[in-house]
């Protein structure tokens, strides 16, 4: 079945699109379940020739990180901030999984910034030792880390151990560890700045 064709628009300098400008078509999905309206644009640059334009109809989402994280982490700020477009597309079974995900780069990153001589063996091992091993010095970060790991595990696996957090939950400790690790960042810059050479 082909859309209906329902209105078109135009605009140049001309006033025509066929002198150069930009065209859109308007259709209307014919299955009778669906029925939506959705609109494609075109590009006329040439005589008789129309080259359509891409559209996302997606609004763009702001994503909040402290500044200085991708210093520390820069796949997880892009794992971050695609796991939240599929949260606002109410991808409510991947998004989980993704912060999940980001997290694990986050901690893995910022404990190899901090030892770099065990670098291969920090990227290998599970995510629940590198916490208990790396992060003992840092009580709060690993109290942090430790509950992101446990509610993302959650969001993995079959059977869900911690009933009482969500996903909400989980967001909310990342985005403490992430505070905490580019304060950290913050402090490191500082004492450089501040030590004598």
């Amino acid at each position: 079945m082909s859309p209906h064709h329902v209105g078109e628009s135009y605009s140049s300098e001309n006033g025509s699109y066929l002198d150069r400008g930009r065209f859109s078509v308007i259709f209307r999905c014919s299955f009778e379940n669906c029925l939506k309206y959705f609109v494609v644009e075109y590009v006329h640059n040439e005589p008789g020739k129309g080259e359509s334009i891409d559209y996302s109809y997606r609004p763009p989402i702001k994503v909040k990180l402290p500044e200085n994280i991708d210093n520390v982490s820069p796949v997880f700020v892009k794992i971050y901030s695609q796991a939240t477009v599929a949260e606002s597309e109410k991808l409510d079974q991947i998004a989980g999984v993704g912060y999940r995900k980001a997290a694990e780069f986050l901690i893995k990153d910022y404990v190899i910034s901090k030892n770099q001589e065990d670098e291969e063996v920090i990227k290998k091992i599970m995510l629940g030792k590198v916490i208990s091993d790396y992060l003992s010095d840092f009580p709060k970060l690993q109290a942090l880390a430790k509950s992101v790991a446990w509610i993302g595990n959650d969001e993995t696996h079959y059977v869900r151990r911690h009933d009482s957090k969500d996903l909400q939950d989980l967001k909310r400790f990342i985005l403490a560890s992430a505070q905490f690790i580019a304060a950290d960042y913050d402090a490191d810059d500082a004492l450089s700045f501040t030590s004598p050479d």
